[in-house]
């Protein structure tokens, strides 16, 4: 018979626990805040170049890691721990399939689909990089199109998710099975106050803050080039993108306050329906049966790819590795800490099976759909030069071009424009509840507290207005976590071995 496994401790921490994260919490808040708004150039470029010596050093890691939990999730699923439910084998879920499955996907990465559903697609298509260049991988324009967004599912697929999900299970385990803490260091001491591992709390808050700095910086500028070109007036200037920054900072904050059902949840849900909405027009505007075809020939393409890809990198083709495979695999990382205590939160009641295979593979399966029906319509357009000159001359003109050419081109600008921001918001919305969690406090305070931090980051980096120096920005915490999060591992698989026993010794 197996034992039941404890079920999660909803004590509340002792008050003189609390008010020592909220002070350190503070003070984090404060040095950040400070050190952004007062030197932005010095700090964003002192940031920038950590991450780009990190990429550089260990660039083969940060590929082989998440490739190496992409098998390690695989296993898990179907080994009998796979069958545990996540608090308890009578725990029933918080909330229903779809909004778990929107929330998580939200969460997870939306925003940054709208940003290169086009883009990256045409650019890995224009600009291939040498191992793939002059091969039979490209032997016709077909194969070099499927090679092109076979490449793109490569860095969106399931490798970004296998290193959330693995994330999300380690602090959903010990939260639900083991009655301790939703916080990095409960994964490495039952102590309530998190001992010496307290500071991987904050490592990983930074790393959260850091990430969605980022990724908002480019949202902003995304939305900035949609409506310069549907707009009659000049909004290139840095006052449009701050003025754009504070009204989404209240957004989030405002959401935030509501809490997880009523803020998260139900924007979460919006920008599912909307995303598949968008999606369909997208679809039957264009060729249906062609974007069907392109999903399945590249998906084939994306298979045979995979073993290369994920366990070398191609001395011929190590800056564009560095430059797309490596950032991207370590931006999922940096992620890690945000997301992967974000699903572990609202995935409560799940077997281990179901929550492994659904993180993994469905949204992979909706970025499959969502690149095939965007870039790979482009493909088939007589615009693609087009869309190739205006991605060369800046990635975020790719979906606007797009949608200039088809019918309710401007319907769309503006629809994904609004998606656009809805997603960042849920994203800033997430991040600051996680990083409150992570903290020990979910008062407003602290949420204005984080909120503060990531708005002056972005400022920050809106007054450098540089895409790929805000990636940079985005990966800065990973540098850190990557080995949290490699320790944190180890911790789940002696989990698993000692599941295991207790179960034999019970039958």
């Amino acid at each position: 018979m197996n034992r039941k496994p404890e079920h999660l401790n909803t004590s509340p921490a002792p008050i003189k626990h609390r008010i020592s994260k909220e002070k350190i919490g503070f003070i984090s808040c404060l040095l950040l805040a400070a050190t952004f708004l007062l030197f932005p150039g010095t700090a964003v470029t002192f940031a920038a170049s950590i991450s780009d010596y990190a990429i550089k050093e260990y660039g083969l890691g940060f590929i082989v890691f998440p490739s190496l939990l992409v098998i390690l999730s695989l296993l898990i699923a179907f080994t009998p721990f796979g069958k545990v439910r996540l608090g308890g084998w009578d725990e029933k879920p918080e909330f229903g399939f779809i909004s778990w499955t929107a929330m998580l996907f939200a969460a997870g990465m939306g925003s940054g689909l709208i940003f290169w559903g086009v883009a990256e697609p045409i650019v890995h298509f224009a600009h291939p990089p040498s191992f793939v260049a002059d091969t039979p991988l490209t032997s016709n324009v077909e194969d070099a199109k499927d090679t092109a967004l076979a490449l793109t599912y490569f860095h969106w697929g399931v490798h970004a998710w296998a290193v959330y999900a693995i994330s999300g299970l380690v602090m959903a385990w010990f939260a639900f099975n083991r009655g301790r803490a939703m916080t990095i260091s409960a994964s490495f001491t039952d102590k309530a106050k998190g001992g010496r591992f307290q500071v991987f709390d904050f490592l990983a808050v930074i790393a959260v803050i850091f990430g969605v700095a980022g990724t908002l910086a480019n949202t902003i500028a995304l939305v900035q080039s949609g409506l310069q070109q549907v707009l009659p007036w000049d909004i290139a200037g840095l006052i449009f993108r701050l003025v754009l920054l504070m009204a989404i900072a209240l957004a989030f904050t405002l959401s935030s306050t509501l809490g997880l059902d009523r803020g998260i949840k139900q924007m979460s849900l919006f920008n599912l329906l909307f995303v598949i909405a968008i999606l369909l027009v997208v679809v039957s505007i264009v060729d249906p049966f062609a974007v069907a075809e392109t999903l399945v020939t590249s998906t084939v393409s994306y298979i045979s790819l995979l073993p290369s890809l994920s366990f070398t990198i191609d001395p011929s083709s190590r800056a564009w590795s560095e430059g797309w495979s490596i950032i991207y695999f370590v931006w999922w990382i940096a992620w890690a800490p945000f997301v992967g205590p974000f699903i572990a939160r609202i995935s409560k009641g799940r077997t281990v099976r179901q929550y492994l295979l659904c993180t993994i593979f469905v949204p992979t399966l909706t970025t499959i759909v969502w690149f095939s029906a965007f870039g790979g319509s482009v493909f088939e357009m007589s615009i693609l030069d087009d869309v190739i000159a205006a991605t060369n001359s800046d990635v975020t003109y790719g979906l606007f071009t797009f949608f200039d050419a088809i019918p309710y081109g401007k319907i769309l600008t503006y629809s994904a424009i609004l998606l656009l921001v809805t997603f960042v918001i849920t994203s800033a919305d997430s991040a600051i509840y996680v990083s409150g969690m992570l903290t020990g406090s979910s008062q407003l305070g602290s949420k204005l507290m984080w909120s503060l931090t990531l708005v002056a980051i972005t400022i920050a980096l809106l007054l450098k207005n540089d895409i790929e120096l805000n990636k940079q920005i985005a990966i800065l915490g990973a540098v850190p976590f990557t080995l949290i999060l490699m320790a944190q591992t180890c911790i789940l698989l002696k989990e698993m071995f000692n599941h295991k026993r207790v179960v034999d010794s019970d039958e």
